[in-house]
């Protein structure tokens, strides 16, 4: 239950690049969604809980958005997101003993509902987006490029860290 201090010293690290990433949105830009940026630094609380437990994953989710929030690229987005991307960590570590990798990456997809749901409650995203086919193509595009990235990611992590994984459960 109690997390060690690699465990946090892990945490931490994700927790700097979610946030480095979540400040280098202009990366790649959405070509279904005009102004809409792929936030690459959602797949970060998914690596954490595939890597390291559903708690890590948890801990990257909440603080990592958190602190992008106070950061020039936090916004009111960003604010809503918190609680979407914890519980996308934590699904993703909870499914990595279940499933393949490859299928606990689709923990992403839960982030994405959750902050479409927020963004559709709270006003902030028009209800006439979901008539508009260009806006599932966009997100079928995030989330593909965000699984692609995530398995490779996770594989090139696993080839460097072998036998040495903290499982942070």
């Amino acid at each position: 239950m109690k997390i060690e201090w690699k465990g946090w010293l892990q945490a931490i690290i994700l927790i700097l690049i979610y946030v480095m990433l979540g400040n280098s949105r202009s990366l790649e830009q959405n070509p279904f969604i005009p102004g809409a940026a792929i936030a690459v630094n959602m797949i970060v609380p998914v690596i954490a809980g595939i890597l390291f437990g559903r708690k890590t994953g948890l801990f990257v989710g909440l603080f990592g958005t958190f602190i992008n929030t106070l950061t020039p690229a936090g916004s009111v987005f960003e604010l809503l997101a918190i609680i979407p991307h914890g519980i996308m960590g934590y699904s993703a570590g909870a499914l990595k003993r279940r499933v393949a990798s490859p299928i606990a990456a689709l923990a992403l997809t839960i982030g994405h509902a959750l902050n479409i749901l927020l963004f559709s409650l709270f006003g902030l995203m028009d209800l006439s987006a979901f008539s508009d086919p260009s806006f599932y193509y966009g997100l079928i595009y995030e989330v593909f490029i965000g699984i692609i990235t995530i398995v490779i990611i996770i594989t090139i992590a696993r080839l460097g860290m072998k036998d040495n994984v903290t499982d942070n459960e």
